[in-house]
């Protein structure tokens, strides 16, 4: 007679098997049969609420001004395209006026601002989903972020009460 690994294990597993008196159904782990153990009941206080919030807001705040210093970071570059061909254009449709190595560093700065380009393009995209998400994250938890003059205010959708607010000169 051949008795497979499985059964054993399933036989065994009714004896092992022991929980607490104080189980609940709703505190017993389904696969095993075991307390499930927490840190704390599920409710979290005032307090720790608030600095989770203040905590997200930051990061926000945060996504913020990194996507701005991307979005400048492109600007730049675009501008110096842009300068680049005109200058060149213009020096070489005119007679050649400008010293051989004002051309040649023109010619360099308008190849390393090209090569440059899709670098800066990925990073404010990539800046502006990050962004996205996070904002997106307090819509689907039914909050709003307004910007104020000096701070950034978190407003339940429900209520239209100012949760906390994270001030825009602290980051």
């Amino acid at each position: 007679m051949v008795v497979s690994f499985i059964e054993i294990l399933t036989m065994y597993s009714k004896d092992i098997t022991v929980t607490s008196v104080h189980a609940t159904p709703a505190k017993v782990t389904p696969l095993f049969g075991r307390e499930r153990v927490r840190l704390h009941d599920g409710q979290a206080s005032a307090h720790s609420l608030q600095l989770r919030w203040n905590s997200r807001l930051r990061k926000l705040l945060h996504a913020e001004h990194r996507l701005h210093q991307a979005q400048r970071l492109r600007a730049v570059v675009y501008t110096i395209i842009v300068a680049c061909i005109l200058i060149l254009g213009f020096s070489l449709y005119l007679a050649p006026a400008a010293v051989a190595w004002v051309f040649v560093f023109e010619a360099t700065l308008l190849m390393s601002a090209i090569i440059v380009l899709p670098y800066t393009v990925l990073r404010s995209k990539e800046c502006q989903r990050h962004r996205d998400t996070l904002s997106r994250k307090f819509y689907e938890s039914n909050h709003e972020v307004e910007y104020t003059d000096d701070a950034l205010v978190l407003i339940n959708r429900s209520t239209y009460t100012a949760v906390t607010k994270v001030s825009l000169t602290e980051h």
